[in-house]
């Protein structure tokens, strides 16, 4: 039975005459020394505190909003 397979496609291959060192590879972005200076790399009750005026004031919104008047 013949296999019916599509040649790879290839870039061309562009020479300028002298080697380029190979590229150092691209930083984590998301690594542990990255993480600590984040809110993520808070403790769970600094992370609290830092949201929770940002909560009241939607509360007290609420209940403002939803009063009779």
């Amino acid at each position: 039975m013949p296999q019916n397979h599509l040649p790879h496609a290839t870039l061309p291959q562009v020479h300028s005459g002298h080697a380029h060192p190979p590229s150092p590879p691209l930083p984590n972005t998301l690594g542990r020394s990255q993480l600590v200076n984040s809110v993520l790399g808070w403790p769970a009750w600094q992370r609290l505190l830092a949201v929770l005026p940002v909560l009241c004031l939607l509360w007290l919104a609420v209940a403002w909003a939803s009063r009779e008047v």
